[in-house]
């Protein structure tokens, strides 16, 4: 776990057409090999269904509240130290990929902190469509994880889809590289860019049948665990919760639960609103 000292703010350094993209730079990012500055290109979203993510849809206050209520929890982990987090689940079609969006969208809500939520279910990936937004072409994360194992120098490449909102994801329509997560690229990524934000959120891939999510729990300070009301299964969530092991361990986050289940630490309604994590 690093120390709870909160990164410098990021300072601009250079401009590649301004009304296009931005290249900027921390002043202590590049202190370590292969550091380049990270080029943020500003792009237009229109999310397909904002009922799914409660923070742009015509939400219930209590699903707005719950999800205010998980990011004063993560708040109290970034005074201790800790602010890279991966959002996974036992098994997939759970939840989590929609949940992480959610996480992002309510940690940078108001400017309040700066996000970055970064794509690494490569294998299924979801992000920009939740989202609507297109990713450049070339510029999909693994596409660029590979270009970094062939020696380029080239800034990573994110989207700007706010003043404090980025992500990195996967190209829709565009050969991936799934394969690349396991490289120590993926981990020197998530390392050197959580550098320049006040929170970095991974969406992970599912925990059973793979040592994908494991890749991923290496490469963040905590892991959330996601399961659905009435379609999880017990036996699976605990599998998940062994594989991923208490060290890493957030909490787990129950949602999709109906109107009449709510109760302490539950979920919300079937409008997309989540619980506060709770172990």
């Amino acid at each position: 776990m690093r120390a709870g000292v909160p990164p410098r703010k990021v300072v601009p350094v250079a401009y590649d057409s301004p009304s296009k993209t931005i290249v900027v730079q921390r002043r202590d990012m590049s202190s370590g090999p292969g550091d380049s500055p990270v080029r943020i290109v500003p792009a237009w979203a229109s999310p397909p269904d904002t009922q799914v993510l409660v923070m742009l849809g015509d939400a219930a206050p209590e699903a707005i509240a719950a999800l205010r209520d998980i990011r004063h929890r993560l708040e109290q982990k970034r005074a201790e130290g800790m602010w890279t987090f991966a959002v996974t689940s036992a098994r997939e079609n759970e939840g989590k990929s929609t949940f992480a969006t959610q996480l992002a969208l309510v940690l940078s809500e108001s400017q309040r902190a700066r996000v970055l939520l970064v794509e690494a279910n490569m294998q299924r990936p979801s992000l920009a469509r939740i989202l609507g937004y297109r990713v450049p072409e070339g510029f999909g994360f693994s596409a660029q994880i590979v270009r970094k194992m062939r020696g380029s120098m080239e800034p990573w490449c994110v989207v700007a889809l706010g003043p404090a909102l980025h992500v990195l994801a996967e190209a829709s329509g565009e050969t991936g590289f799934p394969e690349t997560l396991q490289s120590t690229h993926f981990q020197n990524a998530v390392g050197f860019l959580s550098r320049g934000y006040d929170f970095l959120v991974v969406d992970g891939p599912s925990i059973l049948g793979s040592s994908d999510a494991n890749v991923v729990e290496n490469a963040v300070d905590g892991v959330i665990l996601v399961a659905r009301s009435e379609a999880s299964k017990g036996a699976d969530l605990r599998e998940g919760l062994k594989q991923i092991g208490d060290r890493k361990a957030v909490g787990v986050v129950l949602w999709d639960v109906p109107t009449h289940g709510i109760g302490r630490n539950r979920g919300a309604a079937r409008d997309g609103s989540t619980p506060p994590p709770s172990r």
